[in-house]
């Protein structure tokens, strides 16, 4: 059985992902040592610019098919 709405669960999960890393790194990437020298900018642009080339990429490389499976059959409920 085959779902046809794993596309737009894969990228609501990737945009949750991406959002969830944004906020811990304005909130604390100041405080990490690695994170210091970095402008507070940074922050806010570098999980998104990292984030959404993959989901792309991902989306790209797996694309939904046209037609429904054959074997893939609704239930109704009585």
């Amino acid at each position: 059985m085959r779902w046809h709405g794993w596309r737009h669960h894969i990228a609501a999960m990737a945009i949750s992902y991406i959002t969830l890393l944004t906020a811990f790194y304005v909130d604390d990437g100041p405080r990490l040592p690695l994170w210091k020298p970095l402008p507070p900018i940074t922050f806010w642009f570098l999980p998104a610019g990292v984030g959404l080339p993959l989901l792309l990429r991902a989306l790209h490389r797996f694309p939904s098919s046209s037609r429904p499976d054959s074997t893939f059959r609704e239930e109704t409920a009585p």
